[in-house]
Parts: C-alpha cells; structure tokens; sequence
C-alpha cells in the first residue's frame, strides 16, 4: 500500500503558523501593516526546502497558490486562508462535534499535531466548516459549567465510527504501557507558562545554562527550533505572548476600548508586558467577564476565544489584531515544539531531548488533570478501564512517599472529587475503606496500578572497577529504597504491581538490571516488563536486546517487553531505510553476534549459525587477548546477570582457595547480609563453585582495561551483513521464544512511528503480528500484544487515538468495520487478561 504523506500546501500551512522566520518577519515589522507576501514566499519557501530537497520549485509554488482557493477579501494575512486549507483537508464533523477524518488520521496526528497546536485549527473549523453536520459556535462560557472537566484538558480530536465508539462505551480500553510523567499535553503547558512564565521556565533556563551533557543535547533541540534561541530570547517570547493574549481576548468579545492604541510591534509588547500593562475595556460585556472570571486557562477557553477573534476578523478586518494573533500562535507552536516530537525527529535520542527539557515538570506535579484527561469526555464513563501509570523510583524513602502521594492524592480527586488526606499513611487507610464499601463511585472510572521504571543511564569513562558501576550502585540503592518504603507501608503493595525499565535502551543493557529483577522479585513485586527493541544500532542489535532481556531478566509468562520493534520491523524497509552500514563498538557487535548464532541454532539454521561462528571466534579471542571459542563465550555471557558486586569481591579479596570457598568472601565478613544481599550472594558462590574459569572470564570482560578498551574500539558493520530473509529467520527464531515463554510484547504505534525507521502508521510492525497478509513472514509464530501509548503528551495523541490509527489502516486495505476491530480488539484484551493489576477500587 502506497504511503499517504502530508499534502505540501498542509505542510507550509503549519509552517506559516510556525517558523522562526515567518516570526522574524512579524518581529521586524510593525503590527499595523500588512505582511509582505514576497517575503512571506521566501521564508516558507527556505523553511520548507529542507523538508523536501527532492521536491520541484513547481511543487511549492502550485501549493503556495493552492491558498488562494480559501482566501477571501476580508482577509489581511494569508493566515486565514491556510488554517481554511487545513480545516478542508483534515476535519468534518459529525452531530456538531469536529472529527478527525478516519483516511486522514495517520496524517493529521503525524503531520499536523507533531509540528503546531491543534487548537487553532479546532477554533477555525467551528468557524469554517466543511459540511452539513455541524454547530455554528462553541458553548458560550456561561455554559462551560456544563461541560465536563475532562473536555477541558484535552487538545486532541478524534475520528468518528460508529462501531468503535460503541466498542470503547462497551469494553472500554486497557493501557499497558504509559509514562505518568510525559503525558500531559503540551497546549496545558503553555497555558501554564504564559499565566506564570517565571515559575514555569525557571528549571528550564537552568538546565539550558548548565554545562553537562545533557545541557548541550537541550541547546541542540532548542536551536532547531530557533537557531538564535537564547533563554533571554525564551524568557522574552514568553512574556510577549502572555501580553499578545491580554488585548487579544478582549478583542474577541469585541469590548478592547477604541480608545487603547494597540501596540506597534513585539518590542512595544515586551515593554507593555514588564510594566503588567493591561488594555482599558470599552462596556460591560457580560460574556467577557463571565470568561475572565471563570477558569479561562484551559483548552475549552483557549480554542472559544480564538474562534470569536477569528470569526470578528471576518466581518471586521484589523491588520494589527491578525497580525498579533498571528504572532501569539507562532510563539505558541515554537513552545510547542519542545514538547512533542516531530515528524521530522526520528530516533530515541531526539525523544529524550523533549523529556530533559522539564517544560512539563511543574504542571505534572499535581496528577488530577492526567487522570482526567485519560478519563474521557462522559463524566461518569472512563474510556479506560484499567491504567498502568509508570514512574520512576527515587533515591531516598522521602521522594518515593512524595511522588506516591502526589500520583495517588491526584487519583483520590479524580474518583471522589473530595480533598485527599494530608499524608500518604491516612490516604491509603481511606482508600482501604473505600475499596470495602460496595458502589463507593457509581459509574466507570479507571482504575490504577502502579508500575516503577528504573532509569537506564549511560556508561562513562569513571565507571570503575567494573563496567556500569555508577548505574549498578544506584539501582541497587533504588530497590532497597523501595523494599524499605514497601515495608513501611504494607498497603502500596496493593498499588505497586510491576517493575520496568526505560530510557535510552543504547546505554545500558538488560543484564545491568538483571539483580535488581531478582530483588523486586524476592520482596514481591512479581510483574516485570522491560522496554528492549525500541531504537538500535544494527537490526541485530536490537535482537540481542529482546534475547537478553529474555534470558538474563528471567522473563516469563505474564511478563512483557515494552516496544519490541526489532522483532517486528520488516527487514526490507529496515534495509531500505537505513545508510549501507553502521559503525558499532567492538563488544557490542561480539554480543550481537553471539545472540545470533544462539538464536539460528535454536531453530536448526546451522549452515547460517556456522558462517557467524568464525567471526565470533576471531573476534572474541580478539577482544579477550587469547584464543576462546563460541562455545566459551556462550558459556560466560549467560553469567552477565549474576550481582556483579559480588563477583568483584570473589576476585579482588585476598587470593584463597576459591574453589573450595562455600561463599564470597563478602559473607565472611562482620557485617551480616540481608535476604537480598545473601540471595544474590549464593547465586555468584554456585556459579563460581560451579566453574570458576568462566566467571574470571566475566570478570575479565566486565574489569580488565585493555579488553574494555578494545571492545570500546568502533567497527563497520554492513547494514547487509545478512539478507532480508536470514534477518526474517532470526527475528522468527526470537519470535518462538516469546511465544513459548508466554511473554507479552506492548506495541506502542505512535511511539514507534516516530522513534523508528516508520514514515506512517501503514509500515508499523503491528500489523504483521496481527498475522494480517502481506505484513506477515512465511513461518511467523503468533504471539500476544498489548496496546499503550507510551507517552501521549510527548506523541499528541492517546489511547484511543492508538486504537483509532490501527483500525484506519485496517480500513485502507480493505478490510470490513468488524474485522478491523476484531484484530485490534485482541490486543486491547490482551491489556486486560495480562494487566499487572489484580483488584477494583471505587
């Protein structure tokens, strides 16, 4: 199937409402006279070019004029006629509620929504509608009381089908696999920050300024916004919007004095802004001051007052006023920017720069407004049913028992609607009540599980005496910190249901985290999941992570793996996708390697397995410095997720006997071990009793410099170092695994699609493990998936626009409305039979 992409007149539509130099023009200019279309075409031509090198001039220009189509003489700015392009291509209505049309919603949410707000294009198809089916106005405010809080703090528009929303009513959705914190929609962020900008952009500045890593990686993502992008310039912009939006309101209800003189450009309105200016206003407008009184900082509010500017721009032309507000939405989308990735930012790398930027961190400290909006828009009716909040574990008792409370004080609001008991002890002894009194919330509301995520973080140069050792010590400190705040408080045990671990799967793999596992499992958190596959080096690497995971995290049935796409991904479009090779470090390729040789063994490919195991064997004796064979090294990198701790102190104690030691020589010490400590312990003295050469070589591999050194050496790896279909082989090899084991892969579309080789949701991997023709491999073992949406602020969409992606793409390629939603009604039952949750609240 061919791939739809975003029409080119669309794509300068977003432009116009974004770009830092259709701003700089604005900037340059005074408010009070028309832009300049010259300079207009030139700028968006120069903004557009890059994203399109290959596109004729022709091209442009034909969709430059496609604009006129929709502009009408009232019209001062060529902004009208390119939010009206938009509205015609992507939105209808249905029973006066605005949709999403379904063949154009892979587009929209990766076209659209990953470059500007939603928001103004909503307020423009109220006012431009596309067909019989429609309100011509929003609620008045006077109305918003209403109007459920839920519609309130989401940006997000939806397709309509009949069939699917009876489905959501009916079943409703399970989410598997979602991030707490990354999940707040980037619109309420900015909302946020132009009431407040000094609290809002504080932590933001700081980070930019510092001098870390991660700082430079924040000022790369901040640049490709703004090239000139300072924190003064942000702090500037900030302001100039918060003061565009105080004549602009008023403007809308049409009550802005004649006698105020608009300012005359941005740099009038910055001054206006630090002297707290705000505009005289004509008469009493009763509609204008129930909105000023009433909560006039949500998306409800935002979207109605940019309907009525645009809908009095119409019949009462003002070039400053659209300008303005031309202004206030660009610096509005350039915001937005560092929240949500773009289309054009593939990788995990570029995800993690939009989770430093901490733009969220404020709003997301209070967890009311998540749930609320993951609710959906019936009050009494959530779309989900079952919710699995991910969150990071602290390093001390105090921040687990503040972030637990946080997200648990958030969720008593959104079921009781009630002020929540003053500390975490009282709140879990009411919700305890609760969970005893039958129908204590009539209706359906989610419910909660909780699931920790340790962070994976990547290795440095001081990592001594052993690879990873900062990050081994740290997780360590992690689990016994979370053991601790368990036992002091027996009933989050209820609440706490699984462990996972996110972040950049390049800078650590699954054996640092392999002890940890361990422990949470032997003080009882039972449900583990681990986010492997998602972004990698070689297509191999990706299914050594899988393989790993599996082996050395002991996954089993029930568990699952988050993302998965190496497994799934077609090796033809990874190929076709992907530069003629890839530089890898050493030891990672030699594991890559040995993942894969295992892995054509296991399912009888031994001539394939064979022409890997010379490479293996030279490259391994290459590494370690002296001859050692395939064999070996299958033997001592099963040990990698042994407590390496432990290991370290077999061999750097005082030479003895090992062979005849009965523990390390840790346990011989005065201070006696705990449960876990010895657990751990045991398992490194019966690997060493039990052959004690293969753990000196894992030493040898984890410590000793000059092999760390070697392995750190980068090597060129063909991306046709096999052919598709061997690829295939290896993937069905792991594939078979998965299926015997009984672990759950949780497919995360939007999430892939943007973090992944994906152009658009047709090419997701999904598809082929539905077992649906054309996407499936001849010899493809069926496995279980689940749904989630990772990140849905940091994405612009949610679960039910996951839900809602899958089953457009069932539609294009033929398929009936109840076939569709059979194969993705599987998945999402698959969140419910295999949720890490197991008891009802409310």
């Amino acid at each position: 199937m061919t791939v739809r992409s975003l029409s080119t007149s669309a794509k300068l539509g977003c432009d116009l409402l974004s770009s830092h130099r259709i701003l700089t023009i604005i900037e340059e200019k005074s408010f009070h006279f028309p832009l300049n279309e010259e300079e207009i075409r030139e700028e968006l031509y120069l903004t557009h070019q890059p994203w399109a090198a290959r596109e004729p001039d022709h091209v442009f220009s034909r969709a430059l004029e496609a604009w006129k189509l929709y502009h009408k003489p009232t019209d001062s700015s060529p902004l009208q006629s390119a939010l009206r392009f938009i509205v015609k291509e992507f939105i209808t209505s249905r029973h006066g509620i605005l949709r999403v049309k379904l063949q154009m919603f892979g587009i929209w949410q990766q076209g659209i929504l990953s470059r500007v707000s939603g928001i103004p294009i909503q307020a423009a198809a109220y006012l431009w509608p596309q067909n019989d089916y429609y309100l011509d106005k929003l609620p008045a405010p006077n109305q918003f009381a209403d109007i459920s809080s839920y519609n309130r703090l989401n940006s997000l528009l939806l397709p309509f089908d009949p069939l699917i929303e009876e489905y959501f009513n009916k079943e409703g959705l399970h989410e598997t696999h979602l991030h707490l914190n990354g999940s707040t929609h980037a619109e309420l962020c900015w909302l946020r920050a132009i009431t407040e900008p000094e609290r809002e952009i504080t932590d933001f500045c700081n980070k930019y300024n510092d001098t870390g890593s991660n700082s430079s990686r924040l000022r790369e993502l901040a640049r490709a916004v703004h090239p000139d992008f300072s924190t003064s310039l942000f702090r500037k912009h900030i302001y100039i919007a918060k003061q565009l939006r105080k004549y602009l309101i008023p403007a809308a209800f049409g009550c802005l004095s004649s006698s105020e003189e608009l300012p005359k450009n941005c740099e009038d309105v910055f001054s206006l802004a630090l002297l707290s200016h705000a505009p005289s206003i004509s008469h009493n407008e009763p509609e204008y001051n129930n909105f000023i009184l009433y909560d006039n900082d949500n998306i409800v509010s935002e979207r109605y007052w940019i309907f009525l500017l645009l809908k009095r721009l119409d019949t009462i032309p003002s070039v400053s006023l659209t300008n303005m507000l031309h202004c206030y939405l660009i610096l509005q989308n350039l915001y937005y920017r560092l929240l949500v990735q773009s289309e054009e930012q593939y990788g995990f790398d570029q995800f993690q720069k939009i989770t430093w930027t901490d733009l969220r961190e404020p709003i997301e400290k209070d967890y009311l407004e998540r749930f609320q909006s993951m609710h959906g828009s019936l009050p009494n009716h959530s779309r989900i049913v079952y919710l699995e909040g991910r969150f990071a574990p602290k390093d001390s008792e105090n921040k687990n028992i503040s972030i637990i409370y946080n997200i648990l004080s958030g969720y008593w609001r959104y079921l009781y609607d009630t002020k929540p008991a003053s500390d975490l002890t009282l709140l879990l002894r009411d919700f305890e009540k609760k969970i005893k009194e039958p129908n204590a919330k009539n209706g359906r509301f989610l419910k909660l599980a909780l699931v920790t995520h340790f962070i994976k973080l990547p290795e440095s140069r001081f990592d001594t005496p052993y690879r990873h050792y900062t990050l081994r010590t740290k997780l360590t400190n992690q689990v016994y910190t979370l053991k601790n705040t368990l036992e002091h408080y027996p009933s989050l045990r209820l609440w706490v249901r699984g462990i996972d671990a996110a972040a950049n799967e390049l800078d650590a793999p699954p054996e640092v985290f392999a002890s940890v596992y361990r422990m949470c499992r032997h003080f009882g958190i039972t449900h583990r999941s681990y986010h492997a596959g998602e972004d990698f080096h070689h297509i191999l690497s990706g299914i050594r992570a899988m393989f790993d995971a599996l082996e050395l995290l002991g996954l089993c049935e029930g568990d699952r793996i988050g993302h998965g796409t190496a497994m799934g991904i077609s090796p033809e479009l990874w190929l076709k996708r992907m530069p003629r090779g890839v530089y890898i470090r050493k030891d990672d390729w030699l594991l890559d390697l040995l993942s894969t040789w295992r892995l054509l063994k296991m399912t009888g490919e031994t001539g394939l397995a064979y022409k890997l195991e010379a490479e293996l064997t030279e490259l391994g004796s290459e590494l370690f410095g002296q001859q050692i064979n395939s064999i070996t090294l299958e033997r001592v990198m099963k040990l990698r997720g042994l407590n390496i701790g432990f290991l370290a102190k077999v061999f750097t104690s005082t030479p003895r006997d090992i062979k005849n030691s009965v523990l390390p020589k840790s346990v011989d010490s005065v201070t006696p071990l705990s449960d876990l400590e010895m657990m751990e312990a045991l398992k490194v003295d019966e690997a060493v009793s039990s052959n004690v050469k293969d753990c000196r070589l894992l030493w040898e591999w984890l410590s000793d410099s000059e092999i760390r050194s070697r392995g750190s050496q980068l090597t060129f790896v063909d991306a046709e170092y096999m052919s598709a279909e061997e690829y295939i082989k290896v993937q069905q090899a792991l594939m078979m695994i998965i299926k015997d084991r009984k672990v759950l892969i949780e497919t995360l579309p939007s999430s892939n699609v943007r973090i992944s080789q994906y152009e658009s949701f047709v090419e997701h991997h999904v598809f082929r493990w539905m077992g649906l023709p054309n996407y499936t491999q001849p010899g493809d073992p069926g496995i279980m998936v689940t749904l989630g949406s990772d990140d849905p602020g940091i994405f612009a969409g949610d679960l039910a626009g996951e839900f809602y992606q899958l089953y457009a793409v069932l539609q294009s390629l033929g398929l009936s409305d109840k076939k569709a939603l059979h194969y993705i009604s599987e998945l999402n039952e698959r969140g419910r039979e295999y949720r890490f949750h197991e008891f009802k609240i409310g």
